[in-house]
């Protein structure tokens, strides 16, 4: 039942449902879509906006995410952070565990909870690292997480990640907990070892970086990961899947009907390790770019539904950091305010199909990490929202990010697709760049399992 008065009516817009656009409007009460309807039949409102004719989508959920704070908040924080997605059409974002204290305690984690209250502009929620103590993982469960993350190449914990038998007793423990287990799919041992090699073979050091993180050690630590997944039940995420042949295991996997998703980001998709080239440490990133038939075969799998969900991996740094030569700086770059954009591109490039964009950035993610009520457009559901304009033409300039990193790889990229207005849960957090909205207006998501 809608009371007379509702506190939101959102007008003249264009409504991205599964079913097709619905033109018109629709209503918003205590943060939830209460109607969505031609404007004649829309409630009378406390608040009403003009959408202009723009396009509604449900907000961006980014599942991975690194916001920093604590003691590497000189890099990024929780409002700096959630800012830059207000300011990319992203509402939700899941933040990633290998922070300083790593998030692989109750203590770091309920510290880290604290904090972001305090700051955050829009929803998140986290990823944890396991606790040392099996029996510990439980504790993490009830404490809200969507799931765990391994970085079986640079441990957050005391574990073993060769071992299979400490490995599976984790995963049968998250599996118990009915959490997803993240994987960055990499093999240290071998690192080591080609790093070793070809450090000896006078090579330049982006030669070593990209020799020393092949395709084939992504692809061995997906087989391995998703075998013990088989073994346990455990739901298996691989993140970041940037090449040919990982592509080929998980399909592989797919089609035996292992419980198997998995992810991709915008670099990966439009970029090759020529810009490595070009741009030294600010395309460096882990997993490297790769080549332009990574890249087709990324974009014939996600068309397929093979890749499940994109993602930014927003990794901030900064830029003393990124100048620093070339094996001493740190990978990765900010993407909370390029993945619309970029994305929005393909699709006026008739690439990339909107309903196919919806699902891989707000929907399935919804779905896998259990946000409730969040990734879509129908009454019920939280009112997320971002209303975007399909045809402006503009140029990616980092010096205008949100983001303390004022650098990305897109620099100067010409786009046709923007971010206007970002909502949550009906309340507008952005409207034409501006952060309208105060530091700790946003919510932490708690999973409920």
């Amino acid at each position: 039942m809608i009371s007379s008065t509702v506190d939101l009516v959102l007008k003249n817009a264009k409504i991205f449902t599964f079913r097709g656009i619905v033109t018109g409007g629709l209503a918003v009460e205590k943060g939830k879509i209460v109607k969505l309807s031609k404007e004649p039949e829309l409630p009378r409102a406390d608040e009403t906006v003009d959408a202009k004719g723009f396009l509604l989508l449900p907000g961006l959920i980014d599942s991975h995410v690194h916001l920093r704070d604590m003691e590497l908040s000189y890099k990024e924080d929780f409002y700096s952070g959630t800012c830059a997605a207000a300011a990319g059409g992203i509402t939700t974002v899941i933040d990633m565990p290998n922070t300083v204290p790593r998030t692989s305690s109750l203590k770091a984690l309920r510290e880290k909870k604290q904090e972001a209250r305090k700051k955050i502009v829009i929803n998140l929620a986290f990823y944890a690292g396991f606790p040392s103590r099996l029996n510990e993982v439980e504790k993490m469960a009830k404490e809200g997480i969507v799931g765990f993350k391994i970085y079986p190449h640079d441990p957050l914990e005391e574990i073993d990640w060769n071992n299979e038998e400490q490995a599976l007793s984790y995963l049968k423990a998250a599996e118990k907990n009915n959490l997803p287990v993240s994987i960055h799919p990499d093999d240290l041992e071998t690192i080591n070892k080609l790093q070793s090699e070809l450090k000896q073979q006078k090579l330049s050091d982006i030669e070593v970086f990209l020799g020393s993180h092949p395709a084939t050690t992504e692809k061995k630590a997906i087989v391995k990961f998703t075998e013990w997944g088989t073994k346990t039940g455990c739901h298996i995420h691989i993140c970041h899947v940037s090449s040919v042949e990982s592509l080929t295991a998980i399909k592989e996997e797919q089609n035996r009907g292992t419980k198997l998703t998995c992810e991709t980001t915008p670099h990966h998709l439009l970029l090759t390790k020529e810009e490595i080239k070009k741009q030294s440490t600010f395309a460096k990133v882990l997993p490297p770019l790769r080549t332009r038939n990574d890249n087709t075969a990324l974009w014939a799998a996600l068309l397929e539904g093979i890749i499940n969900t994109l993602a930014s991996d927003h990794a901030p740094h900064s830029l003393s950091e990124k100048e620093k030569p070339f094996p001493e700086a740190p990978s990765g770059f900010p993407g909370l305010e390029t993945l619309l954009p970029l994305m929005l591109m393909k699709v006026a490039h008739g690439d990339l199909r909107l309903e196919k964009l919806v699902e891989l950035t707000s929907s399935s993610p919804a779905k896998i990490f259990k946000l409730k009520n969040k990734g879509m457009l129908l009454k019920g559901c939280d009112a997320d929202m971002v209303l975007v304009d399909l045809k402006e033409k503009w140029k990616i300039d980092p010096e205008k990010f949100y983001s303390k990193s004022k650098f990305t790889p897109f620099n100067g990229w010409k786009v046709t697709g923007k971010a206007k207005m970002t909502f949550i849960k009906g309340s507008c957090v952005m409207s034409d760049e501006q952060i309208i909205t105060h530091r700790g207006t946003g919510s932490i998501i708690n999973i409920k399992l």
